[in-house]
């Protein structure tokens, strides 16, 4: 079972949407013309190639993009991969060929100046500074430019879309935002108690990173006074709006999808489901930032608590974590650092569960990939996964390493329990897909241009 995937990053976004009437079958409907602009490759490029598959996309404005320059990007693509800068290969990988590239305008020098600020910055409270700032420059350049007018309903990503949101409100336009994690207050909150219950854990508190930044959680909350709906990737995320104070009648759940062509799952007998008993250790695959905020602590203390060759855990990402901490790991876990998109199927396939014990999360992308795969998981309710408790996983309680320790314990005594899962994930492979998240956002769209 595999593919050939990656976790997205989680750079903001802002979109903007404008509805006009057309006369279908002598009666006046709602179309949605969306003008889509996004900082950052957010989820591939999901929503404006959605949007633009539904005959909804006006305009997409990002800010570094490669399919709209077609003589610069063969001269980038000329030069050969091993004398390749990093920085071009990344640029190049920004692309979807599913869109028209004249449907897309790109703010390249801002793009550039912000992957060089970010590299230069030191610690959580430098990079939310450099967002911040790369945000506002984002937001001059989408307020000043004569797509953006046109539209009667702006849909915007939080931390991003203060300045539109309220552009839009003297223009009479309505807002739809997007939370795409954990409010702030609460999770500012949730990391707080974490750094007592692990403290010097965190590779940044280790080395007396700066201290955290208040002000995008007021802009946060101003983004929901003006938006007339806000939507949430996962019942974890509506919950802690609801806990602040925002009518739950405003908000609605869409759970993302992900593309099922970059998936190939290979057939019993050739690494993936198989109908005969498992040997060796259970293979555990770990995606995301080795960190506090991911429940990385946690997930060592519980592979401390099984036999040992019991299980084979791989954790794929950068690492977050003080070095003096990493000096005693338990011998089941093995960092492989930073891994490139190209490799993750090579993880999918060799993994049998995938494991994600997060505290802060909106709704963890690298879950649905797993699922896809045909491997189960097994997550935190925080994590926001599409996982069916008991059916293709497990949702364990957060800051429990026993727990989690149970959780692989029942795969390691019943390995029919874990052909179940797997088979469970693959079979109903098609609700963690494209269109189902297409319908979901068009849906959205269109109740609040009907309203």
């Amino acid at each position: 079972m595999g593919a050939i995937c990656a976790s997205p990053s989680r750079s903001a976004a802002v979109l903007s949407v404008s509805i006009s009437v057309r006369r279908i079958d002598g009666r006046q409907r709602a179309m949605a013309k969306v003008v889509v602009t996004m900082l950052g490759a957010r989820m591939h490029y999901a929503v404006p190639r959605l949007l633009y598959e539904a005959g909804l996309l006006e305009r997409f404005f990002t800010d570094s993009y490669s399919g709209n320059k077609p003589w610069l990007r063969l001269a980038a693509q000329a030069i050969p991969r091993k004398v390749r800068p990093a920085v071009l290969e990344r640029w190049l990988g920004r692309d979807d060929a599913a869109l028209s590239p004249e449907r897309v305008v790109s703010f390249e020098g801002l793009g550039w100046w912000y992957a060089h600020a970010r590299r230069r910055a030191r610690s959580p409270g430098g990079i939310q500074e450099v967002f911040n700032e790369s945000a506002a420059r984002f937001n001059q350049l989408i307020l000043a430019h004569p797509a953006f007018v046109a539209g009667d309903v702006v849909w915007g990503f939080n931390g991003a879309s203060l300045a539109l949101f309220a552009a839009a409100q003297r223009q009479g336009r309505r807002c739809i935002l997007e939370q795409t994690i954990l409010p702030k207050r609460l999770a500012t909150q949730l990391l707080a108690e974490e750094a007592e219950r692990w403290p010097g854990w965190e590779a940044s508190a280790a080395g007396g990173g700066s201290p955290p930044v208040l002000d995008p959680v007021l802009r946060e909350e101003h983004e929901w006074a003006l938006a007339d709906r806000i939507v949430a990737g996962s019942a974890f995320v509506r919950d802690g709006l609801v806990q602040l104070g925002v009518a739950e009648d405003k908000i609605r759940v869409v759970p993302y999808g992900v593309d099922a062509a970059r998936f190939v799952v290979e057939p019993a007998g050739a690494g993936g489901p198989d109908q005969t008993a498992r040997r060796g250790p259970l293979r555990i695959l770990f995606a995301g930032q080795v960190g506090v905020r991911k429940g990385v602590p946690d997930l060592l203390q519980a592979l401390r608590r099984l036999p040992v060759n019991a299980v084979d855990c791989r954790l794929a990402g950068p690492i977050g974590l003080a070095a003096d901490k990493l000096r005693d790991l338990p011998g089941a876990a093995q960092l492989l650092g930073p891994v490139p998109r190209s490799r993750m199927g090579e993880l999918f396939r060799w993994a049998e569960v995938l494991v994600l014990p997060s505290l802060v999360e909106g709704s963890a992308t690298v879950t649905y990939e797993a699922l896809m795969s045909g491997l189960p998981v097994i997550a935190t309710p925080n994590a926001g996964a599409p996982v069916r408790d008991g059916v293709d996983g497990s949702l364990v309680p957060i800051r429990n390493p026993q727990v989690l320790a149970d959780a692989f314990q029942r795969y390691l005594d019943a390995p029919d329990l874990l052909r179940s899962h797997q088979n469970a994930a693959l079979k109903d492979r098609a609700r963690l897909g494209l269109e189902t998240y297409r319908d979901n956002l068009v849906g959205v769209v269109q109740e609040l241009a009907g309203g």
